[in-house]
């Protein structure tokens, strides 16, 4: 695994290789990409990913119908193409102090056509997520969800009608290079009970194609600047609530542009129950 520093990333600025001076962009933007569903070499679908590091081993998180090309709710084929993706291609950063990108891939099938990823060890793809177990080469930089959640954010819940933010790739566009674009959201149901008896939540939002399987998050500036200085250990600063929500999957009414635009959500507990199974 992966055990490099990252001076310029952290510290929430990247350069370019036309500029001298470092530029910031936003750390939650480096944690979200920009996903191709293919199959050998034909790209099927685009979509969006995001990683979760438990216990030092890295997990690729996406939605189920993008690892499938099939809606988990009746099987049917969601593009044009009526196959299954063998991979995904993810683009990812080189492992240097610069905001280039480079390809990542991951496969989805063994050579037995046999299934890599993790699944619910409950609902299945009833819920629409999977996890996938991830080696990064050391020629490659991927930073997880949340490695930038500030501290004494332990206690941070979010209420309905709290705004979050959904980071994709809406048609596949891109907020420069290979970062994402940030779609706000209001949360439209309440977030302590499950839809469907299912882990899910609905939000309130105009997303898109592509956004599926981008991280959801909460991040509002804190009227006081926390901060905890240990002379023993490195200070600590918290300038926002901040809260990893969990995983966009698609949307409500999404062949009636008249329809409610209500997104679907799975929470991060379901996340963390996908790899625990």
């Amino acid at each position: 695994m992966m055990h490099a520093s990252y001076p310029l990333v952290i510290s929430n600025a990247m350069t370019t290789t036309t500029e001298k001076k470092p530029i910031t962009v936003d750390l939650f933007s480096q944690t979200s990409y920009f996903l191709e569903c293919k199959k050998d070499d034909t790209i099927l679908a685009k979509g969006t990913c995001f990683f979760i590091k438990r216990e030092d081993k890295f997990y690729l998180i996406t939605n189920w119908h993008n690892a499938t090309g099939q809606n988990p709710l009746d099987k049917t084929y969601l593009g044009q193409y009526a196959i299954n993706p063998n991979k995904f291609v993810v683009k990812v950063f080189k492992n240097q102090q610069a905001m280039e990108w480079t390809d990542l891939e991951v496969m989805l099938v063994d050579s037995n056509n046999n299934k890599l990823w993790l699944e619910h060890p409950v609902y299945a793809e009833k819920v629409d997520v999977i996890a996938i177990e991830v080696n990064i080469p050391s020629d490659k930089l991927v930073l997880d969800i949340e490695r930038f959640i500030e501290p004494f954010n332990e206690d941070t819940n979010v209420e309905i009608k709290d705004d979050v933010f959904v980071l994709g790739f809406p048609f596949g566009l891109k907020a420069g290079g290979n970062l994402p674009i940030w779609k706000r959201a209001s949360i439209a149901s309440e977030p302590v009970l499950n839809i469907d008896d299912l882990p899910k939540i609905y939000v309130d939002t105009a997303t898109r194609p592509g956004m599926s399987g981008s991280p959801v998050i909460y991040k509002e500036k804190r009227p006081v600047i926390i901060t905890d200085t240990n002379p023993n250990f490195a200070t600590k600063v918290s300038r926002h609530f901040m809260k990893f929500i969990g995983i966009y999957s698609g949307r409500i009414g999404s062949n009636d542009e008249l329809s409610a635009q209500l997104g679907i959500v799975w929470k991060s507990e379901a996340i963390e129950e996908i790899i625990k199974g």
